[in-house]
């Protein structure tokens, strides 16, 4: 044993050593609580997070993604209304990295179990989005009927926003690219100059190029890089270039789209967007292709299929198996030929089968809601039946269902009757409204409607101006190149000048090659700098080749109720003289009325005005 001395030491060592692990692990169970003090969020700050990471997602995928992981690595309780918001943001963050089938489910609890209506509203557009790139259209058809009937009730501008992206989105993967564009430049013009601007733009973009009417370096594309830009959105950016390398290769212009999409693969990678990503591939493929380069043309082939998604046929891998099969017989690689060429006649089958399911989903959806409407009218009816029944006596039961069911049919009848000739009446009074060449008002009803609001506008005590114009030497147009020629003329004419004229202006045809423009609240000097305008946009159309092998120009005479006071026929006239003088001057200018209304009709063209218009009296 141990002296006693040394005993007591070893004793006193060992009591240093427990006091002293006692002291750190006291240490250490503090700062414990205190990092989980500082790692838990409080409920403000968590609000906070979430709105910063929903506010993040599609600008700064990388940076969401973290914030995500760190809020569901926090393990903290949450309350029902943060954790729907939570949800949503994993179900979108899913759904970017295409695994739709776990993104869906969770929208579907969202919009089931939250009790924030905007957020119900947000989740049901994503949700839509969400099914229409799964290939789910019908479904997506029956959400978005939910998404547009509770669109009016809807206030916040953000879910507003994703309301019509997703409509739009829809409408355009249906083949249905009018209603597309509606939505987009409903969207455009709710959210110019925020982020909703680029979105509205590389959605109207992609109705433009899937109806065939996309210029690849005309202002809708560089608007929309310049708005997604402006805002950070590289992946709609991205989206909006790969519409412009499609139509540079529709337009064999191989280089240009070539250059588009190499200057900016760096760029889409980043985006870790796979869709995006081998679309780009894909069409690097086959500008390369086109350009002769076929190693190039190979490799980026290769590379769409191995970024595409797991199971899903798209457009860019059909592509991508019939470049391969192209390139390999060029090769003389008859294996690989087959063996490509078989995946690519599969997956163009589906694909095809896919294109027809998106047009029968459309036409199921619109036979649908008709029919639900028609069922809820129906159930309306019954009820009524069904009231009046129980006030009839037994014996007069079946004679009473027989009445009502008549009078229902017969309603039904009227209502679609009255529905029917409804329409068609609207449709005939816009049919004579407008020219039938240049799709602007025609002589009577400009002179109708020109001379209404300016009575209205003299008993307001306003001004208004008058522009007249007529195509410098048109007849000898039409003489030496025929009257479709000069069809053409007027047509590219009036869709030149309708770009600068909103549609409050009175706009019409009032002879061959005459218009007429009334403007309401413009003065003399509004009137002419808007006049130049057309001039130089009639002008400008010549460079870009809108008129052909021919050289078209324009004269235009302008004057104002300062002048000429309020009476259109006056005003007519008076806009007359000083194109004439225009015409006198050397044509291809603007003029304006610098006499007396008296000497009006010392101009030869008077006359010819007064044969034109007839009379025209204000209305009152």
């Amino acid at each position: 044993m141990l002296p006693q001395p040394e005993q007591r030491r070893d004793a006193d060592t060992v009591a240093g050593r427990l006091r002293s692990r006692i002291r750190v692990g006291v240490a250490a169970l503090v700062a414990l609580l205190l990092a989980t003090a500082v790692i838990a969020l409080q409920p403000g700050e968590l609000d906070n997070r979430l709105r910063e990471a929903d506010a993040l997602k599609s600008s700064n995928y990388a940076r969401f993604a973290a914030m995500l992981g760190e809020m569901d690595a926090a393990d903290q309780p949450l309350s029902p209304a943060q954790r729907q918001y939570l949800n949503y943001l994993k179900a979108w963050e899913r759904g970017y990295a295409g695994d739709y089938e776990a993104a869906i489910p969770l929208y579907k609890s969202v919009i089931a179990e939250s009790d924030d209506s905007v957020l119900q509203f947000r989740a049901t557009a994503s949700l839509v989005s969400n099914l229409t790139i799964a290939r789910r259209y019908l479904e997506a058809y029956t959400y978005l009927d939910l998404l547009v009937e509770r669109m009016p009730q809807t206030t916040d501008l953000l879910a507003r926003e994703q309301g019509l992206h997703a409509a739009a989105l829809l409408n355009n993967q249906a083949g249905q690219y009018e209603l597309g564009l509606d939505f987009s430049t409903r969207l455009l013009h709710e959210r110019m100059g925020l982020r909703g601007e680029c979105i509205a733009r590389e959605l109207r973009v992609e109705s433009l190029y899937k109806s065939k009417r996309l210029e690849p370096d005309g202002e809708d594309v560089s608007f929309a890089i310049e708005a997604c830009q402006r805002h950070g959105e590289a992946v709609f950016a991205s989206i909006v270039r790969s519409f412009q390398a499609h139509a540079f290769i529709d337009k064999a212009r191989y280089r240009e789209a070539r250059d588009v999409l190499e200057s900016n693969y760096e760029e889409v990678q980043k985006t870790r967007y796979l869709r995006i990503i081998s679309e780009f591939d894909v069409l690097l493929a086959e500008s390369y292709w086109q350009l002769g380069d076929l190693p190039r043309a190979r490799n980026y082939a290769l590379r769409a299929i191995d970024k595409r998604l797991p199971k899903e046929v798209t457009d860019s891998l059909v592509a991508a198996y019939r470049l391969l099969y192209r390139i390999s017989l060029q090769q003389n690689d008859t294996k690989s030929a087959l063996a490509y060429h078989e995946k690519y006649a599969e997956a163009d089958k589906q694909n095809f089968d896919d294109i027809s399911a998106r047009s029968l989903a459309y036409q199921m959806a619109r036979h649908q809601a008709t029919a639900t409407k028609l069922q809820i009218e129906a159930l309306n009816k019954q009820n009524q039946v069904l009231q009046l029944e129980q006030q009839l006596g037994a014996k007069a039961v079946e004679t009473s269902r027989l009445y009502i069911a008549l009078l229902i049919a017969v309603l039904l009848m009227l209502v679609l009757w009255a529905f029917y000739t409804k329409r068609r009446q609207l449709y005939f009074r816009r049919l004579s409204q407008r020219d039938g060449l240049t799709q602007i008002a025609n002589r009577p009803h400009f002179l109708e409607a020109s001379a209404r609001a300016l009575d209205e506008c003299r008993r307001a005590g306003g001004e208004a101006a008058v522009i007249l114009f007529d195509l410098d030497h048109f007849k000898v147009i039409n003489d030496r190149h025929g009257h479709a020629a000069g069809d053409h003329v007027l047509r590219k004419v009036t869709a030149a000048c309708r770009t600068y004229l909103r549609p409050e202006q009175y706009f019409g045809r009032i002879g061959g090659e005459e218009f007429a423009i009334l403007l309401i609240g413009y003065d003399e000097a509004r009137a002419v700098a808007l006049a130049e305008q057309l001039r130089r946009a009639v002008t400008a159309a010549n460079a870009d080749g809108a008129f052909g092998e021919f050289s078209v120009s324009a004269s235009f005479g302008v004057t104002s109720t300062r002048k000429a006071g309020h009476e259109l026929r006056q005003l007519l006239a008076c806009a007359d003289a000083a194109l004439y003088q225009a015409k006198l001057d050397g044509r291809d200018r603007v003029a304006t009325f610098d006499g007396s209304p008296a000497t009006v009709a010392a101009t030869p063209l008077h006359a010819q005005r007064d044969r034109l218009l007839g009379s025209v009296t204000p209305l009152s």
